[in-house]
């Protein structure tokens, strides 16, 4: 039976490594998100087969995007679908990983929606986003990079930004899994979105 509180809850996996650490996050987060009777739905940025923008202009004016790819016709319907957007990534020369930037870059039809032609396609609705990252050094700006692009794009898309969980010193396959407090963390965070 359909209950108006479920909420959808998509997931973009921007890690290349097959159940590597952001994956582990990703999954720790959609399964409290199932345990509170939300539908989720993870996407990997890596076996989606899109296109770069290529900087055009035609979603300025027109709304939609030039290319018939996996943006336009599997993750563009899904980011509008949801209420909350996370986004799993490992930490790349203080960036998102190729594939997964190349999906935030094609979100810029939603800009153009939002700011060119304004649209008000989410009127009445409250959506939120969440970054989940993984970096192998400590740097203190490691995760800089990550926060500001999310951030944009999830403003591009209506979304708030809601919060964040970054590990530092995280590198080896499955050294996550040991982390004394990813398990609370994740609860206290999911506790937090759906309140």
């Amino acid at each position: 039976m359909w209950r108006k509180d479920i909420m959808i809850v998509l997931g973009i996996n921007g890690s290349p490594r097959h159940q590597g650490n952001s994956s582990f996050l990703m999954s720790l987060f959609m399964e409290e998100m199932k345990k509170k009777g939300h539908e989720t739905e993870v996407l990997s940025a890596v076996r989606l087969k899109i296109n770069p923008c290529i900087g055009c202009g035609h979603c300025e004016t027109k709304g939609v995007c030039i290319f018939d790819d996996d943006f336009t016709r599997i993750f563009l319907p899904a980011v509008i679908k949801a209420d909350i957007l996370v986004l799993s990534s490992p930490v790349y020369f203080y960036a998102f990983p190729a594939a997964l930037k190349a999906l935030i870059d094609r979100i810029q039809v939603l800009w153009s929606r939002k700011y060119r032609l304004e649209l008000n396609e989410f009127k009445g609705r409250s959506r939120k986003g969440v970054l989940l990252a993984v970096g192998a050094t400590r740097g203190k700006d490691l995760f800089d990079g990550l926060k500001l692009t999310a951030r944009y794009f999830f403003d591009a898309a209506c979304i708030s930004y809601a919060g964040d969980l970054c590990y530092r010193g995280i590198d080896e396959k499955g050294e996550l899994e040991k982390h004394p407090s990813v398990h609370e963390d994740v609860k206290h965070l999911v506790e937090d979105l759906i309140q």
